[in-house]
């Protein structure tokens, strides 16, 4: 683990996934820019092509293209960071933009926004001219601490969540701190969500430390942002540095994902990622404890980590037990075991850290009864804090 003394915000640590390495990089103040140039500068790049978010803003871009305009020729290519949008369409446009503009084998691709917009650069980056370097430049905390600690890229299709993706390592990962100096306090309390996803299933050592830190305003000092980003490289490389692919001991990072994606996507997006996973951690430590495993004490530990952060435990009230299964029969972890009728594959605890692992894969298949009673557990009279 990277010690952090309190005046401590720069952080560099190399990602190792089973084959795979890549830097990571932490920066804070102004002189992070010189540092950044420095570090793309040895990429020797004959052109830099920004995918970068809509939303951002317009300061933020033009500050990034200019100092990679410094280096090389930049283009900026806009993305919507929508779920909706997530789809191959917007990638075969950005594709045919970057083309018709002259990227090569030399160039990079670099990602500068959140999770969606990281997604749709990182494929692009891996089907031009079968695979091409890549550079995530997060814009979020979620992206920061969650989406650039993998290889996975993907967009949706029309049945469901990154069905459609592959593998692509990034050459390195560039986080600024500043970046995220203009984002909502939802954004944040969304992104913990999934820090606290990491501290139930693979580091609950770390439990007390995260709840002694987190606050419901989302009010937090780079030092306090660095030490959970920290935490959630150490959590990641844990269960990824021999499960690259994310099909063995890594399948614990999908844990909540299974009723969050089917919440995620009924709302369009309008239920933020991090959100929606916590959401669907409590539905799944519910169903765990109607099999018997957890017991009220996890359970609630969930409920606390989530409650601290400030993040809704219900789901919009819009949504029902019905639509929400409807989705989860489709979730892509189908097929990592042979399929039973009238069951869903879901990731479960056993207990804090341990995950469940019927036939030595954490696959664990669920009579669709039980799986309706974590759903209900998770609806109710009022509706969640979707932009809270």
């Amino acid at each position: 683990m990277t010690i952090l003394s309190e005046n401590t915000v720069g952080l560099d640590r190399e990602v190792r996934f089973g084959d795979v390495r890549y830097d990571f990089h932490v920066r804070h103040g102004h002189s992070a820019w010189s540092d950044l140039r420095t570090r793309f500068a040895e990429l020797d790049a004959d052109r830099f092509v920004v995918v970068a978010d809509a939303g951002l803003p317009a300061q933020l871009v033009a500050e990034t293209e200019m100092n990679l305009s410094l280096l090389a020729p930049t283009r900026v290519l806009s993305a919507r960071a929508d779920e909706t949008q997530k789809r191959l369409t917007a990638l075969d446009r950005l594709a045919e933009e970057a083309l018709r503009d002259g990227i090569t084998r030399r160039s990079v691709v670099v990602a500068l926004g959140g999770g969606t917009v990281g997604n749709i650069a990182g494929l692009l980056a891996a089907l031009v001219f079968r695979g091409i370097r890549l550079v995530h430049m997060p814009t979020t905390l979620l992206g920061m601490s969650d989406s650039v600690l993998s290889l996975k890229q993907a967009v949706n299709s029309s049945y469901g969540k990154n069905h459609l993706g592959t593998f692509h390592a990034p050459v390195f990962v560039w986080n600024h701190l500043d970046f995220l100096d203009s984002l909502p306090a939802a954004e944040t309390r969304s992104a913990l969500c999934e820090m606290i996803k990491n501290v139930l299933g693979i580091v609950p050592e770390r439990y007390d430390e995260v709840a002694g830190l987190l606050r419901t305003d989302a009010r937090y000092s780079p030092h306090v942002l660095s030490r959970f980003i920290d935490l959630c490289v150490d959590a990641k490389t844990r269960v990824m540095r021999h499960d690259p692919n994310e099909k063995g001991d890594a399948l614990i990072l999908e844990y909540g994902h299974t009723v969050g994606h089917a919440a995620e996507l009924l709302t369009g997006g309008r239920l933020r990622h991090g959100f929606a996973i916590g959401i669907g951690m409590l539905a799944a430590a519910r169903v765990s404890r109607e099999l018997g495993m957890l017991d009220r004490a996890d359970e609630a530990a969930h409920r606390r980590l989530l409650e601290l952060n400030g993040a809704p435990t219900l789901l919009p009230q819009e949504l029902d037990t019905r639509s929400v299964l409807d989705i989860v029969r489709l979730d892509n972890k189908r097929g990592y075991v042979p399929g039973r009728s009238g069951s869903c594959d879901l990731i479960l605890l056993e207990a804090l850290g341990r995950p469940h692992r019927p036939g030595g894969l954490q696959i664990t298949q669920v009579d669709e009864r039980t799986v309706r009673t974590g759903i209900e557990s998770v609806l109710g009279n009022r509706p969640a804090l979707v932009g809270a």
